[in-house]
């Protein structure tokens, strides 16, 4: 049975007509310990037939632990978004609900012919001198959390400098236990830095370019570096 319905899955094709140029997508998923893993599976197996411009693969995270390891994915299911060049850009746990709509928007930015960030987010990651590591714990239910997941997404697309992680925060409660995540979107960057909500992406930028400059000691709210703005 579809997971899609014909009017979504045409939706979907219209929206793909944007594409330019070739997207890859690999998914990881497991038999074992995964409850989840199917339903990604489907679901990125009905996405493959709805564009020729996806170029969807399909590996084992236990079976193909070379290729896992060398693309960075130590959980599943786990989605990796790119030009084919790089495994910068991950969805962790199943795209449903509102995260549906965060991969689509990813998939549309990596093959579509504009580039979404504005220019000071460009100058900023050009002149990046530190490694981000960017995780986003969203829910499918949460109405903010696509442009979170999203903005995160862009930034590690377009530099190398950058790695976005979004987390399904239900369907990995020992990271979200981990990173004290008691609502979404919650953004931590780096274990050092953090956002609550959904900010706006020159406020996220202002705010990382402070708190890069200050580099404190321990885990610190970004909004911190806001408040006498």
């Amino acid at each position: 049975m579809a997971l899609l319905s014909d009017n979504d899955a045409g939706e979907v094709r219209k929206i793909f007509g944007a594409l330019v140029s070739d997207v890859h997508v690999r998914v990881y998923t497991q038999k074992l310990e995964c409850p989840t893993c199917q339903d990604t599976e489907n679901i990125l197996k009905e996405l493959d037939e709805l564009s020729e411009k996806l170029k969807i693969s399909f590996l084992n995270s236990l079976d193909n632990r070379e290729e896992a390891e060398k693309d960075g994915v130590d959980k599943a299911p786990a989605i990796i978004v790119s030009d084919g060049t790089n495994s910068r850009v991950k969805f962790y746990g199943t795209p449903s609900g509102y995260e549906f709509s965060s991969l689509l928007t990813t998939i549309i930015d990596t093959g579509g012919s504009e580039e979404p960030l504005t220019e000071d987010t460009m100058q900023f990651l050009k002149e990046l001198e530190d490694d981000l590591n960017m995780q986003v714990f969203v829910t499918p239910t949460c109405p903010h959390c696509p442009s979170a997941a999203v903005l995160a997404s862009r930034m590690a697309r377009y530099s190398d400098k950058v790695k976005s992680e979004v987390i399904e925060a239900n369907e990995f409660p020992e990271l979200s236990t981990k990173f004290r995540v008691q609502g979404v979107p919650r953004t931590v960057i780096n274990g050092k830095f953090y956002a609550e909500g959904s900010l706006p992406e020159s406020m996220m930028i202002q705010a990382l370019k402070k708190g890069l400059e200050a580099d404190p000691s321990e885990e610190t709210n970004l909004m911190d570096y806001l408040q006498n703005d």
